[in-house]
């Protein structure tokens, strides 16, 4: 006679075919799913794909340190490039926090002049406490030419001359040597245009630079100093207008200004074009509006701007 426990054991186990069988099933369903996703992935559109972009040799060395003439960039959207961008963000309110002053400085060529040290000397010098005192100080003391960096003052929008396709970020931080601001890092923005030829559309990257690991500094070495590429993003954007018959189709599209700078409100005692004073709203410090191209926009088409001159939102409506 069979015990209660010894009948519950044979009844609760399986037999050699029904594990045969779940098997067998088991291997239906996985290999359906496999052959599913494999045919919805194949048949999926694709999204980014890579453009071989002719930036020259000479921004591939100022860039990227570089020997290449080309650079592989990915096509927009791509969504990939977005976390990038996003760690690059990251990093740069980092950099920011830990900074003693961080001044924008629009450019139209491509960047140059990256030093790790700046020579200033505050009894000589004065305060330096606006983007065009730096400016006029970097070039009057480190010898930096005069058209690199441009003056600071926001761009007139019904002006003739199109704002800078360009900018540097100068972060300084604190510095234990006399007479020397140290540079933290610079972030440089880039927006080429490519309108004739292959391909069309616009180059954007945002590049970091700072002190390469390990690197020791001393008084004999600070003219010498320059910061290294550490890190960025880019992206190609293709036109907004579908197979773009010329250049001109395509025209309206771009990425000015880069940033906008907002002067402090007292400025207003200052009594200058209504283009200028819209900027003078800043209650104590001056500050910035700083935009990086998305990734994850498809162009830089137009967008419509029905804004007043005198209205600030103007200057950064393209970027609504």
């Amino acid at each position: 006679m069979k015990s209660r426990f010894q009948s519950s054991l044979q009844t609760a186990g399986f037999s050699s075919l029904e594990l045969l069988l779940v098997l067998a099933l088991s291997a239906i369903v996985i290999g359906g799913a496999v052959v599913s996703y494999g045919t919805l992935t194949r048949h999926q559109p694709s999204v980014a794909s890579f453009i071989s972009v002719p930036l020259g040799a000479d921004r591939m060395t100022h860039f990227y340190a570089q020997s290449a003439t080309t650079r592989n960039t990915p096509s927009a959207p791509h969504y990939g490039t977005v976390a990038l961008a996003e760690e690059l963000r990251e990093q740069f309110y980092h950099d920011v926090i830990s900074a003693t002053a961080v001044f924008c400085l629009p450019r139209v060529a491509h960047n140059q002049w990256r030093p790790a040290f700046i020579p200033y000397n505050p009894v000589i010098h004065g305060e330096l406490d606006t983007p065009e005192k730096f400016r006029a100080h970097i070039i009057a003391a480190a010898g930096v030419p005069a058209s690199l960096y441009l003056p600071y003052r926001n761009p007139e929008n019904t002006a003739s001359t199109a704002p800078a396709a360009n900018a540097s970020i100068f972060i300084l931080a604190f510095s234990k040597y006399e007479n020397q601001m140290k540079v933290l890092a610079i972030y440089d923005i880039d927006v080429i245009r490519f309108s004739s030829g292959t391909p069309q559309g616009f180059y954007a990257s945002v590049k970091r630079y700072t002190d390469r690991p390990g690197t020791i500094v001393t008084t004999a070495s600070f003219a010498s100093a320059v910061l290294d590429f550490a890190g960025g993003y880019d992206v190609f954007y293709p036109p907004s207008v579908p197979n773009p018959t010329n250049a001109s189709s395509w025209s309206s599209d771009g990425f000015t200004p880069l940033f906008i700078t907002f002067e402090r409100f007292t400025r207003r005692a200052i009594r200058e074009s209504d283009m200028i004073n819209r900027f003078k709203v800043a209650a104590e410090r001056p500050f910035y509006f700083v935009w990086w191209p998305d990734p994850a926009a498809r162009h830089l088409g137009p967008v419509p701007n029905t804004l007043s001159p005198t209205d600030p939102r103007q200057a950064y409506n393209h970027m609504a």
